[in-house]
Protein backbone atom coordinates (compact mmCIF):
# COMPACT_ATOMS: atom_id res chain seq x y z
CA UNK A 1 0.00 0.00 0.00
CA UNK A 2 2.63 2.22 1.10
CA UNK A 3 4.52 1.53 -2.34
CA UNK A 4 1.58 2.59 -4.44
CA UNK A 5 0.93 5.85 -3.00
CA UNK A 6 4.50 6.61 -2.92
CA UNK A 7 4.70 5.49 -6.56
CA UNK A 8 1.68 8.27 -7.22
CA UNK A 9 3.11 10.69 -5.44
CA UNK A 10 6.16 10.62 -7.61
CA UNK A 11 4.08 10.53 -10.85
CA UNK A 12 2.45 13.79 -9.50
CA UNK A 13 5.62 15.53 -9.00
CA UNK A 14 6.69 14.81 -12.29
CA UNK A 15 3.85 16.20 -13.94
CA UNK A 16 3.70 18.94 -11.68
CA UNK A 17 7.56 19.32 -12.78
CA UNK A 18 6.79 19.05 -16.39
CA UNK A 19 3.78 21.78 -16.16
CA UNK A 20 4.87 25.54 -16.08
CA UNK A 21 2.42 28.12 -14.23
CA UNK A 22 1.45 31.05 -15.77
CA UNK A 23 -0.91 34.30 -14.09
CA UNK A 24 -3.84 35.96 -16.33
CA UNK A 25 -4.16 39.61 -14.29
CA UNK A 26 -7.46 41.16 -13.95
CA UNK A 27 -8.91 42.85 -17.49
CA UNK A 28 -6.83 40.27 -19.56
CA UNK A 29 -7.69 37.14 -21.02
CA UNK A 30 -5.21 34.68 -21.86
CA UNK A 31 -6.23 32.68 -25.45
CA UNK A 32 -4.68 29.38 -25.45
CA UNK A 33 -3.62 27.16 -28.48
CA UNK A 34 -2.06 23.97 -28.58
CA UNK A 35 0.26 23.10 -31.25
CA UNK A 36 -0.38 26.56 -32.76
CA UNK A 37 -4.37 25.67 -32.79
CA UNK A 38 -6.69 28.36 -30.47
CA UNK A 39 -8.60 25.65 -28.88
CA UNK A 40 -9.69 27.93 -25.59
CA UNK A 41 -9.02 30.89 -23.35
CA UNK A 42 -8.10 31.17 -19.06
CA UNK A 43 -9.68 33.87 -17.20
CA UNK A 44 -7.32 35.99 -14.64
CA UNK A 45 -5.98 33.70 -12.21
CA UNK A 46 -3.35 31.04 -11.56
CA UNK A 47 -2.98 28.28 -14.43
CA UNK A 48 -1.10 25.87 -15.94
CA UNK A 49 0.20 24.29 -19.59
CA UNK A 50 2.73 21.75 -20.75
CA UNK A 51 5.93 23.43 -22.18
CA UNK A 52 6.44 23.01 -26.14
CA UNK A 53 2.87 21.86 -25.96
CA UNK A 54 0.63 24.12 -25.22
CA UNK A 55 1.01 28.17 -25.49
CA UNK A 56 -1.09 31.02 -23.99
CA UNK A 57 -1.71 35.21 -25.16
CA UNK A 58 -2.65 37.63 -22.78
CA UNK A 59 -5.34 40.36 -24.95
CA UNK A 60 -6.56 42.90 -22.77
CA UNK A 61 -9.91 43.16 -22.69
CA UNK A 62 -10.85 46.12 -20.46
CA UNK A 63 -11.90 49.31 -21.45
CA UNK A 64 -9.09 50.71 -23.64
CA UNK A 65 -9.18 54.28 -25.37
CA UNK A 66 -7.27 55.07 -28.94
CA UNK A 67 -6.62 58.41 -29.76
CA UNK A 68 -6.86 59.81 -33.64
CA UNK A 69 -4.83 63.20 -33.36
CA UNK A 70 -4.94 64.97 -36.14
CA UNK A 71 -6.95 63.27 -38.70
CA UNK A 72 -8.04 64.79 -41.77
CA UNK A 73 -11.62 64.34 -43.02
CA UNK A 74 -13.46 66.18 -45.80
CA UNK A 75 -16.67 67.09 -45.54
CA UNK A 76 -19.91 67.23 -48.12
CA UNK A 77 -18.89 70.63 -49.28
CA UNK A 78 -15.38 69.58 -49.73
CA UNK A 79 -13.78 71.77 -46.74
CA UNK A 80 -11.21 70.60 -44.98
CA UNK A 81 -11.22 69.76 -41.50
CA UNK A 82 -8.71 68.26 -38.65
CA UNK A 83 -10.45 66.07 -35.58
CA UNK A 84 -8.76 64.70 -32.48
CA UNK A 85 -10.60 61.80 -31.89
CA UNK A 86 -11.33 59.36 -28.95
CA UNK A 87 -12.29 55.57 -29.21
CA UNK A 88 -13.40 53.60 -26.09
CA UNK A 89 -13.26 49.90 -27.15
CA UNK A 90 -13.66 46.71 -25.67
CA UNK A 91 -12.96 43.33 -26.48
CA UNK A 92 -15.69 41.05 -25.57
CA UNK A 93 -14.84 37.83 -27.91
CA UNK A 94 -10.77 37.64 -27.37
CA UNK A 95 -10.77 34.27 -28.81
CA UNK A 96 -12.44 35.64 -31.93
CA UNK A 97 -10.34 38.41 -32.24
CA UNK A 98 -7.42 36.60 -31.90
CA UNK A 99 -8.12 34.05 -34.83
CA UNK A 100 -8.28 37.12 -36.60
CA UNK A 101 -6.14 39.69 -36.13
CA UNK A 102 -3.26 37.83 -33.63
CA UNK A 103 -2.50 41.08 -31.69
CA UNK A 104 -2.48 43.49 -34.32
CA UNK A 105 -6.11 44.36 -34.25
CA UNK A 106 -5.17 47.77 -33.49
CA UNK A 107 -3.09 48.27 -36.59
CA UNK A 108 -4.88 46.04 -38.65
CA UNK A 109 -8.59 46.71 -38.05
CA UNK A 110 -8.83 49.75 -34.99
CA UNK A 111 -7.34 52.83 -36.71
CA UNK A 112 -7.83 51.87 -40.53
CA UNK A 113 -11.62 50.92 -40.36
CA UNK A 114 -12.25 54.07 -37.52
CA UNK A 115 -10.39 56.48 -40.16
CA UNK A 116 -12.71 55.42 -43.07
CA UNK A 117 -15.95 55.35 -40.87
CA UNK A 118 -15.70 58.50 -39.66
CA UNK A 119 -14.48 59.78 -43.01
CA UNK A 120 -17.77 58.46 -44.61
CA UNK A 121 -19.97 59.80 -41.80
CA UNK A 122 -18.19 63.42 -41.84
CA UNK A 123 -18.80 63.25 -45.65
CA UNK A 124 -22.55 63.22 -45.37
CA UNK A 125 -22.58 66.52 -43.72
CA UNK A 126 -21.42 70.20 -44.80
CA UNK A 127 -19.06 71.86 -42.81
CA UNK A 128 -21.74 73.94 -41.47
CA UNK A 129 -24.18 71.25 -40.32
CA UNK A 130 -20.53 69.69 -38.51
CA UNK A 131 -20.52 72.95 -36.84
CA UNK A 132 -24.64 72.90 -35.65
CA UNK A 133 -25.01 69.36 -35.86
CA UNK A 134 -21.71 67.84 -33.96
CA UNK A 135 -24.20 65.80 -31.21
CA UNK A 136 -25.79 64.30 -33.88
CA UNK A 137 -22.51 63.62 -36.24
CA UNK A 138 -20.63 61.66 -32.92
CA UNK A 139 -24.32 59.74 -32.88
CA UNK A 140 -23.87 58.60 -36.21
CA UNK A 141 -20.37 57.59 -36.09
CA UNK A 142 -20.71 55.74 -32.66
CA UNK A 143 -23.89 53.65 -34.35
CA UNK A 144 -21.55 53.02 -37.01
CA UNK A 145 -18.64 51.78 -35.35
CA UNK A 146 -20.62 49.88 -33.07
CA UNK A 147 -22.49 48.02 -36.33
CA UNK A 148 -18.62 47.50 -37.71
CA UNK A 149 -16.89 45.71 -34.67
CA UNK A 150 -19.48 43.90 -33.17
CA UNK A 151 -18.76 41.78 -35.99
CA UNK A 152 -14.67 41.37 -35.09
CA UNK A 153 -15.29 40.88 -31.29
CA UNK A 154 -15.39 44.53 -29.54
CA UNK A 155 -17.79 46.37 -28.40
CA UNK A 156 -17.51 50.39 -28.96
CA UNK A 157 -18.37 52.24 -25.72
CA UNK A 158 -18.00 55.85 -26.27
CA UNK A 159 -16.94 57.90 -29.22
CA UNK A 160 -15.80 61.27 -28.34
CA UNK A 161 -14.86 64.43 -31.33
CA UNK A 162 -12.46 65.84 -28.19
CA UNK A 163 -11.08 69.09 -30.89
CA UNK A 164 -11.39 70.57 -34.07
CA UNK A 165 -9.63 72.73 -36.26
CA UNK A 166 -10.67 74.03 -40.00
CA UNK A 167 -8.73 75.36 -43.24
CA UNK A 168 -7.75 79.05 -43.05
CA UNK A 169 -9.44 79.30 -46.15
CA UNK A 170 -12.76 78.28 -44.76
CA UNK A 171 -11.71 80.80 -41.51
CA UNK A 172 -12.04 83.16 -43.74
CA UNK A 173 -14.96 83.03 -45.56
CA UNK A 174 -16.77 82.81 -42.00
CA UNK A 175 -15.42 85.44 -41.21
CA UNK A 176 -16.15 87.35 -44.41
CA UNK A 177 -19.91 85.96 -44.04
CA UNK A 178 -19.99 86.93 -40.86
CA UNK A 179 -19.11 90.94 -42.18
CA UNK A 180 -21.60 90.26 -44.73
CA UNK A 181 -23.99 89.25 -42.21
CA UNK A 182 -23.62 92.12 -40.18
CA UNK A 183 -24.06 94.26 -43.05
CA UNK A 184 -27.37 93.04 -43.67
CA UNK A 185 -28.32 93.05 -40.22
CA UNK A 186 -27.99 96.60 -40.37
CA UNK A 187 -29.06 97.15 -43.05
CA UNK A 188 -32.40 95.12 -42.52
CA UNK A 189 -32.44 97.48 -38.65
CA UNK A 190 -32.02 100.80 -40.47
CA UNK A 191 -34.91 99.91 -42.86
CA UNK A 192 -37.30 98.57 -40.38
CA UNK A 193 -36.44 101.60 -38.27
CA UNK A 194 -37.49 103.75 -41.29
CA UNK A 195 -40.87 101.58 -41.51
CA UNK A 196 -41.55 102.42 -38.33
CA UNK A 197 -40.62 106.17 -38.47
CA UNK A 198 -43.34 106.25 -41.26
CA UNK A 199 -45.94 104.10 -40.40
CA UNK A 200 -45.90 106.68 -37.07
CA UNK A 201 -46.16 109.56 -38.82
CA UNK A 202 -49.09 108.02 -41.22
CA UNK A 203 -50.80 107.85 -37.68
CA UNK A 204 -49.78 111.17 -36.33
CA UNK A 205 -51.42 112.34 -39.71
CA UNK A 206 -54.73 110.06 -39.29
CA UNK A 207 -54.97 111.32 -35.96
CA UNK A 208 -54.66 114.83 -37.04
CA UNK A 209 -57.12 114.14 -39.71
CA UNK A 210 -59.45 112.81 -37.57
CA UNK A 211 -59.42 115.28 -34.87
CA UNK A 212 -60.22 118.06 -37.58
CA UNK A 213 -62.95 115.91 -38.72
CA UNK A 214 -64.32 115.67 -35.37
CA UNK A 215 -63.92 119.48 -35.01
CA UNK A 216 -65.76 120.12 -38.11
CA UNK A 217 -68.55 117.80 -36.95
CA UNK A 218 -68.88 119.85 -33.98
CA UNK A 219 -68.79 122.80 -35.52
CA UNK A 220 -71.51 121.71 -37.82
CA UNK A 221 -73.63 120.27 -35.27
CA UNK A 222 -73.36 123.52 -33.03
CA UNK A 223 -74.27 125.74 -35.84
CA UNK A 224 -77.17 123.21 -36.58
CA UNK A 225 -78.55 123.93 -33.25
CA UNK A 226 -78.16 127.68 -33.22
CA UNK A 227 -80.15 127.63 -36.43
CA UNK A 228 -82.53 124.98 -35.38
CA UNK A 229 -83.01 127.61 -31.69
CA UNK A 230 -83.17 131.01 -33.86
CA UNK A 231 -86.13 129.39 -36.24
CA UNK A 232 -87.76 128.04 -33.12
CA UNK A 233 -87.74 131.82 -31.24
CA UNK A 234 -88.57 133.07 -34.42
CA UNK A 235 -91.69 130.76 -34.62
CA UNK A 236 -92.40 131.70 -31.14
CA UNK A 237 -92.53 135.70 -31.65
CA UNK A 238 -94.14 135.02 -34.68
CA UNK A 239 -97.23 133.01 -32.62
CA UNK A 240 -96.87 135.46 -29.90
CA UNK A 241 -97.14 138.81 -32.38
CA UNK A 242 -100.09 137.00 -34.46
CA UNK A 243 -101.90 136.12 -30.96
CA UNK A 244 -101.32 140.43 -30.01
CA UNK A 245 -105.28 141.43 -31.68
CA UNK A 246 -105.96 144.97 -31.11
CA UNK A 247 -109.57 144.08 -28.48
CA UNK A 248 -106.23 142.09 -26.95
CA UNK A 249 -103.97 144.46 -26.59
CA UNK A 250 -107.09 147.08 -25.37
CA UNK A 251 -107.81 144.39 -22.93
CA UNK A 252 -103.71 144.18 -21.48
CA UNK A 253 -104.24 147.76 -21.51
CA UNK A 254 -107.46 148.49 -20.02
CA UNK A 255 -106.11 144.86 -17.25
CA UNK A 256 -103.02 146.66 -16.43
CA UNK A 257 -104.85 150.81 -15.59
CA UNK A 258 -104.86 151.39 -12.18
CA UNK A 259 -108.09 153.41 -12.05
CA UNK A 260 -106.66 157.07 -11.60
CA UNK A 261 -106.90 159.41 -14.90
CA UNK A 262 -104.22 162.06 -15.34
CA UNK A 263 -104.19 165.49 -13.76
CA UNK A 264 -103.31 168.53 -15.02
CA UNK A 265 -102.35 171.46 -13.07
CA UNK A 266 -100.65 174.81 -14.18
CA UNK A 267 -101.04 178.55 -14.46
CA UNK A 268 -103.52 179.12 -17.30
CA UNK A 269 -106.94 179.63 -18.12
CA UNK A 270 -107.69 175.63 -18.16
CA UNK A 271 -109.09 174.60 -15.32
CA UNK A 272 -108.03 171.61 -13.12
CA UNK A 273 -109.81 168.76 -14.29
CA UNK A 274 -110.72 166.56 -11.05
CA UNK A 275 -112.50 163.52 -12.06
CA UNK A 276 -113.53 162.57 -8.26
Amino acid sequence: MKTKIACGVLALTCVLAGLSGYTVETGEVAVLSQFGKVYGTAEEGMHFRLPLIQTYTKLIVRNTNYDFNQMSVSTKDMQSILLDLKIQLTIKDAENVYKAFKTRYEEDLIRPRVNEIVQASISKYTIEEFISKRQELSTLVFKELQDEFIKYGFEVTNVSIVNHDFSLEYEKAVEAKKIAEQKVETAQFEQEKLKVEAEKRIELEQLEQEKRIVEAENKIKLATYEYQERELRAKANKIEAESLSPNLLKKMEIEKWDGKLPQVVGNGTLPVINMK
